[in-house]
């Protein structure tokens, strides 16, 4: 029966009530997917996928008869979602396919756990809970799970050449439940090696996700080291693709108690000398404000070393966001000689994140009460006295900026009488 505790989500009302509807018809509908598996090994979710022999607009009709708002969010797939305070749900018809292509797959609707079980990707994926807190696992799920495998359904060769995106997926689930035991000898291994090229084909939506979620798994070194040697990582990055300042990363990070994100994670992978390499990468798919962000981190326009004093710390900290500054400090210490426990870049890194960003002390209205007029004036002005103040290393107060302004107003005004 279930325990309480570990099947968190049961004891929603809106769930309990989502069920409880689903269900009239006696084991209609069961949780399956992730929501189960992690909640097996103790890992809270939010995201709750359901499935049942309901076809989607008998799930749309029940639910909107009890006040449930159901979107259509994937109808055509079978699948309808709700979302509450805590929880997203997302209904889906059993399924079995007709056919696939390795990007899209034909479906047609079923009323078989059996074969909506054998369809999917993984055992520990294919783990159905029932209502009264019985587990449905046709696949050993669960034993592989406590193993820490992932372990395909049937074939590998098959289960990829219906979506080529388990190649990734593979790698994505075993650097969050598998161990660092993997062999390249292992049979889903090879098969990943065999279809590599066919990853070509996906979209670069799909990748980038995919593979960003590889990056912010806890550990993700000895899976990225695995698609190196079987050459996915250089049909990903377009070039030969070498580890060891990613490697150098996560041990910064493991030894010194930090936390950095994906995107470092990414960079300290494909870190290029040759200008915008990380935008011509055509199997990634970068928003403006990721890019914006790439561009900062890799266009090197700051020195950063682990012998920088206060000022020079303040001058950056003026310039840019305070923990963009400090993951350019991070990658300055993994692209450094210097090994990955130093308490200087220790110290640097400390002191980024305890300053606070030095704040101008003059507005653009302060020079107007020098009787100057609104104009381009007012910005060149503006600007030389910021300079001063940047170049007095932050010291000068208002009281001085404004003197050094008026000093500046009258030669000005002198100069064009």
């Amino acid at each position: 029966m279930t325990n309480k505790i570990q099947y968190k989500f049961l004891q929603d009302k809106i769930c309990k009530k989502i069920l409880s509807l689903l269900n009239k018809k006696e084991d209609s509908t069961r949780f399956v997917g992730g929501c189960v598996r992690d909640s097996i090994i103790g890992i809270e979710t939010n995201d709750v996928d359901i499935a049942t022999k309901l076809e989607p607009y008998e799930v749309i009709n029940i639910l909107n008869s009890a006040s449930i708002k159901v979107i259509p969010t994937g109808i055509d797939h079978g699948t309808v979602s709700v979302f509450s305070k805590n929880f997203n749900f997302e209904i889906t018809t059993l399924r079995s396919d007709i056919s696939s292509d390795g990007r899209h797959a034909e479906v047609i609707f079923s009323d078989s756990w059996e074969k909506d079980s054998s369809r999917r990707d993984f055992t520990i994926n294919s783990i159905y809970l029932k209502q009264n807190g019985d587990i449905y696992d046709p696949y050993n799920g669960i034993q592989h799970l406590k193993e820490r495998k992932v372990v395909f359904i049937g074939d590998p060769n098959e289960r990829i050449n219906e979506d080529y995106l388990r190649i990734l997926r593979f790698f994505r689930f075993n650097a969050f439940y598998g161990n660092d035991n993997l062999r390249l000898s292992n049979n889903s291994i090879r098969a990943c090696a065999k279809n590599k090229s066919k990853i070509k084909k996906l979209s670069s939506e799909r990748i980038h996700n995919e593979f960003f979620k590889i990056l912010n798994s806890t550990n993700p070194y000895f899976v990225i080291n695995i698609m190196k040697k079987i050459g996915i990582l250089d049909i990903l990055f377009e070039k030969k693709v070498e580890t060891k300042f990613f490697k150098k990363l996560l041990s910064i990070e493991k030894k010194n108690s930090m936390t950095t994100d994906q995107t470092l994670r990414f960079i300290s992978l494909a870190f290029n000398t040759k200008k915008n390499y990380l935008f011509d990468l055509r199997m990634f798919n970068f928003s403006k404000k990721d890019k914006k962000k790439l561009l900062l981190l890799t266009n090197q326009e700051f020195k950063i070393d682990n012998k920088m004093k206060n000022n020079d710390i303040k001058r950056i900290l003026y310039s840019i966001d305070k923990k963009l500054f400090i993951d350019l400090a991070v990658l300055s210490w993994v692209l450094s000689a210097n090994k990955t426990q130093n308490k200087d870049w220790k110290s640097i890194i400390s002191q980024i994140s305890k300053l606070n960003s030095p704040i101008f002390p003059l507005k653009a209205a302060d020079l107007l009460s020098f009787g100057l007029k609104e104009g381009p004036i007012i910005g060149e002005i503006f600007s030389q006295i910021e300079k001063e103040w940047i170049d007095s290393n932050f010291a000068l107060n208002k009281e001085e900026l404004l003197q050094k302004s008026k000093a500046i107003i009258d030669t000005k005004s002198h100069n064009i009488s």
